[in-house]
């Protein structure tokens, strides 16, 4: 079994060997380190005690789980800030995967997802929440080491150990089968261990989503709108009450307003006796509502609800070497390898809360319209709807190689070097066609009474054969059409690092008593790019078969039981057929995006590293009792290129990185510890791409990148101590205070536009404003407002900055420990809980996403039989801004896990597991803070597996 690591180890770890017997190592591992130690232990090598590395490190108190739409949990939040404050590292080097983060989320900047390496390759997780000056600085919240498996972890000779198992998920209602086999023969001078893991994840996710709070509507009627000449400028239409200046031009309310029409539609007519197709209608009657709730009630903007199913295929394989040849010198090579492709469909049914235009025959017929205070629609009903689905077809590919060698040289007594270098690369493809399309005009029913709209269709919106096409159709009023919408979306990216360490110890044993100081060097590069498919893509699609046939394209709902009330399903597209369409495997886009299908800007960002540390560790006594310190400094210094929109800026900066900590025996039991440090994570590369451009077609704002953004920054105390009862029980209680500087937030200068030129300049673009550079229409607003110099124009430049705020993270964090052998031999259970609150001086440097959390595990272990369940708290919390702020709800997970050792096959080690992942099929929801209704609702489903392991 592994062991936990010497008792001068800072770093809290999670080492995989017994279950009963890790919470005896961890114990230890507490009781004997110097800094802050909290240590989860699984059953097995490769059997972590969740479905993933990143749950597995959830039951450490203070770490939050970030989950993919799936349920599964992706990366990690240590103490309040998100994934891209946690520094991680395998063997102690910097790497990057290239991943894209959440499905619902794209992110370009410095999260790791550790769902991209599989369990069985990793000998240990270590965390660390507070700093030490050998650590690879980057993490403001947390510190993540992940160290690949050798042989010498197997022990000597020959050893193997094979998995088998199957995974089956409700929601899918399929058997999901995975693969693991390890070799390592290991011997006094040499050891090589190969490995490798296969998985076939296939997944589904139901849900709701919004996209922002509340859009209001508008009474639309057509008009002809004119110029001063009195000549038309095109039919269009406008909201009753809304004119503005001179006749024709309308201001629209909402965020993106939606129309009603007083004109009866044929579904209308259909439904009440009397009225004819044409009459006009009193909407007031109708809707039960006056002229200005009708023009302010409330929907949710893109309320739709969701499904996606698919499958993940990732293979992974590791080859470790190791050469010792003699008891001073080992000499180890790590190689790993991880591939992963997925496919899947997502479809979206976007009950029409926006963009149901009166031009293209999309304007409803209000009727019954109940509204609360607030004047959001709690129920109605609405005619002349067409239900708009959003079908996605993504395929990605995602590969991450690294080549690790190092050297151990105990070059005498009191003088030892770890030399290490470090070489990675990761890959990632997205393609994601999107294609939109409409059922035909029918009756839509909303009721807002659960924790999702229940809304109903009078249109079988799962069938094939509901009048489905690529657009509107011709409106009743001219020949206005709403075009079918068919987006080319792609992005890659890729990452690089490259490190060398040199790492010296001058001590007996330094890491007790001695120096220790060292030399590193880090290069990270990360590469992005975006692509659209511009004027020749419109023009394949406008002249392909999809226009005009566009039903010969659809397809019955492969789902039919859709969790929530209303729609059983969402009718789909046969997307190899929409591809043939438009020949797409053979198209190659020619016009490269600023940015992504998220909105995010893209670019190329490249850092260059040199950090040196010196830290010295000291054993003594006080008032007899035992007392002992670490206490160390680094200094790093940062240079920077960045790339974007075809401009290079640099940047550079240093900082030093102070840290100590400190452990003094009490009693033989009882331990006090304090630490103090300062710690940095580097901006977001996503906020410092530079540009500096007109945002529209006006004058009125430039948007500018600040490639200058100064890295966050803490100043971290903790204090805390632990009583020991037995070799195995314990409870501690930890207080932890974090200063965190540095927030980035947008900030707004209105300036008079002779002034601009200079004020861009000023922050490091070249940047030309004169009639020579601006457009035809950019010249036309500026005469209206008197001309560039003696004008009265104003422009807002709008940029990012670093808040000169402070923002004041402090926590309680406890755990507890507990074998109950006196009740029962082998029973016991394990706690903790994280509770957290912020302080900020300057809102915008508010945290979202910190919660408290609480972990439960209760266990039995005897005559080769285990058991565990595990109860898992993530409290709500605010998630983030934008059009109304989020709240995300209390979140309650239920695992168990069995296992039991085959006596008729001891020689050989063979355990047959069951293990039952999210039982109760705990939703993940969040909603608006206005009044509670949900933002986004996703069902992973419950995970059952069944598995064999052996090793001999």
């Amino acid at each position: 079994m592994a062991q936990a690591q010497n008792s001068s180890n800072l770093e809290e770890e999670v080492l995989v060997t017994g279950y009963r017997a890790s919470l005896l190592n961890s114990t230890a591992a507490k009781r004997n380190s110097v800094g802050f130690s909290d240590e989860v232990f699984s059953d097995d090598i490769g059997k972590m005690p969740s479905q993933n590395l990143a749950e597995s490190l959830s039951r450490i108190p203070g770490v939050r789980i970030e989950r993919e739409v799936t349920g599964e949990g992706q990366q990690i939040s240590v103490r309040g800030l998100g994934p891209e404050f946690t520094k991680v590292v395998m063997n102690g080097n910097s790497i990057s995967v290239a991943s894209d983060g959440s499905l619902g989320s794209g992110q370009k900047g410095r999260q790791v997802d550790l769902d991209m390496f599989p369990p069985e390759l990793f000998s240990s997780l270590a965390v660390n929440k507070t700093s030490s000056a050998q650590q690879v600085e980057g993490g403001v919240s947390g510190y993540v080491n992940m160290r690949t498996i050798r042989a010498s972890d197997m022990g000597d000779g020959s050893h193997f150990r094979v998995g088998l198992e199957g995974a089956y998920n409700e929601m899918s209602g399929e058997t999901s089968p995975k693969y693991s086999f390890l070799y390592g023969y290991d011997t006094e001078k040499f050891g090589v261990l190969a490995g490798i893991v296969g998985k076939n994840s296939k997944s589904r996710t139901d849900g709701f989503e919004s996209v922002g709070n509340y859009q209001d509507g508008c009474v639309a009627h057509w008009y002809d709108a004119v110029d001063d000449d009195d000549q038309p400028l095109g039919r269009k239409s406008g909201c009753i009450g809304n004119t503005e200046g001179r006749e024709g031009y309308y201001q629209s309310t909402g965020a993106n307003t939606f129309n009603y029409t007083d004109i009866a539609t044929a579904d209308y007519a259909a439904a009440h006796p009397g009225v004819n197709v044409g009459d006009q209608l009193d909407l007031n009657a109708v809707s039960g509502l006056t002229d200005e709730q009708l023009d302010n009630m409330k929907l949710p903007y893109i309320g739709r609800p969701m499904y996606t199913y698919g499958d993940r295929d990732s293979l992974s394989m590791i080859l470790s070497a190791q050469f010792r040849p003699n008891e001073n010198i080992e000499a180890s090579l790590d190689i790993l390898r991880a591939e992963a492709d997925r496919s899947f469909v997502r479809n979206e049914l976007v009950n029409i809360y926006r963009r149901n235009y009166l031009q293209y025959g999309l304007a409803w017929i209000p009727e019954n319209i109940q509204l609360n205070d607030d004047g959001v629609v709690q129920s109605g009903t609405f005619y002349n709807n067409r239900a708009w689905v959003g079908s996605r077809a993504y395929e990605e590919e995602l590969t991450y190689t690294s080549i690790m060698p190092s050297l151990h040289w105990q070059i005498s007594d009191v003088f030892v070097m770890d030399l290490s270098g470090s070489r990675t690369e990761s890959d990632f493809d997205r393609d994601e066609p999107y294609l939109l399309y409409y059922s035909a005009p029918g009756v839509m029913t909303h009721d807002y009474n659960s924790k999702m709209p229940t809304v109903t269709h009078s249109v079988d919106v799962a069938s094939a054969g509901s009048g489905w096409t690529f657009g509107a159709g011709p409106g009743t009023e001219g020949d206005a059409y709403q075009a079918g919408d068919f987006r080319f979306q792609r992005n890659a990216r890729t990452t690089e690092t490259t490190s060398f360490k040199a790492d010296f110890a001058l001590g007996e044993d330094a890491d007790i008593s001695g120096i220790k100081f060292g030399v590193h060097w880090d290069e990270n590069i990360s590469d992005t790019t975006g692509f659209t498919g511009g004027d020749d893509w419109n023009n394949r699609v406008r002249s392909s078969d999809l226009n005009d046939n566009f039903a010969n394209y659809v397809i019955d709902s492969p789902i039919t039981d859709l969790t929530g009330k209303g729609v059983q399903g969402i009718a789909s597209v046969n997307w190899g057929a929409v591809k043939d369409a438009v020949d797409y495997d053979n198209f190659v886009p020619d016009s490269s995006a600023g940015g992504d299908q998220f909105g995010s800007t893209i670019g190329d960002i490249e850092e260059k590293i040199f950090a040196v540390y010196v830290e010295g560790n000291s054993e003594s006594e006080v008032a007899g009792r035992p007392f002992r310190t670490n206490f160390g400094v680094r200094l790093v210094d940062t240079e920077q290129t960045i790339s974007a929109n075809g401009l290079t800026k640099t940047s550079d900066y240093s900082r030093i990185l102070p840290s100590f900590n400190a452990v003094y025996d009490v009693t033989e039991s009882f331990k006090v510890r304090g630490s103090a440090s300062r710690s940095l994570t580097r901006a977001n590369p996503s906020s410092m791409f530079p540009s500096a451009a007109w945002n529209g077609s006006g004058v009125d704002e430039v948007a500018v990148g600040n490639y200058q953004l100064q890295p966050f920054e803490s100043t971290n105390f903790d204090l805390g101590g632990e009583w020991y009862f037995g070799d195995l029980g314990y409870v501690g209680l930890n207080y932890y205070q974090k200063d965190i500087t540095g927030f980035v937030k947008p900030r707004d200068r209105q300036i008079p536009l002779n002034e601009v030129q200079a004020a861009v300049e000023a922050l490091g673009y070249d940047f030309e404003v004169s009639e020579d550079s601006l457009t035809d229409i950019q010249l036309a607003a500026v005469a209206d407002c008197g001309g560039i110099e003696e004008g009265t124009c104003m422009t807002n430049i709008s940029d990012d900055v670093n808040i000169e705020g402070v923002t004041t993270l402090t926590g309680w964090e406890a755990i507890w420990v507990m074998p109950l052998d006196f009740l029962v031999q082998g029973l016991g259970f394990n706690a903790s809980m994280n509770k957290i609150d912020q302080d900020a001086s300057d809102p915008d440097g508010e945290i979202f996403g910190i919660s408290d959390t609480t972990n439960f595990t209760a266990y039995y272990e005897n005559f080769g039989f285990q058991t565990r369940v595990t109860y898992t708290l993530q409290e709500g919390t605010e998630t983030g801004g934008g059009w109304s702020p989020l709240l995300a709800d209390d979140r309650a997970q239920l695992d168990l896990s069995a296992s039991y050792d085959l006596p008729m096959f001891s020689d050989y080690n063979v355990t047959v597991s069951l293990d039952a992942y999210n039982l109760t099929n705990e939703p993940m929801r969040s909603v608006f803070e206005s009044d509670g209704n949900t933002f986004n609702l996703r069902y992973p489903g419950a995970t059952y597996t069944l598995g064999i392991r052996a090793s001999f």
